[in-house]
């Protein structure tokens, strides 16, 4: 019987753990506000940072660049195209986090 209870406590310790994780509160835990050194003042700053992340596409050119209004402050919409015509929409957070939106 005890062996029974330690292998079905094992099973729900081990369920629970991947429950956590999977909600963001394991480890690594969610990239906020400290774990980013970079933050963006203006949109020249944001497109430098998505020209960066968009460096493995062929001949990628900023088409505009404009400031929105996010959750937790000003955030930065950046939009790329390559050389194939692709469009693609970055948005950069003020703690410089870049996010391709579509």
């Amino acid at each position: 019987m005890k062996k029974f209870i330690l292998i079905v406590m094992a099973l729900l310790l081990s369920v629970t753990g991947a429950a956590y994780a999977q909600m963001g509160m394991g480890k690594g835990m969610g990239r906020g506000p400290a774990a980013t050194t970079n933050s963006v003042a203006n949109v020249e700053e944001a497109k430098s940072l998505v020209l960066k992340q968009a460096a493995n596409l062929k001949g990628a050119k900023v088409v505009s660049a404009k400031e929105g209004q996010g959750r937790r402050g000003t955030m930065y919409i950046v939009n790329v195209t390559d050389d194939s015509g692709k469009n693609y929409e970055y948005h950069v957070n003020p703690w410089g986090e870049v996010i391709l939106f579509k």
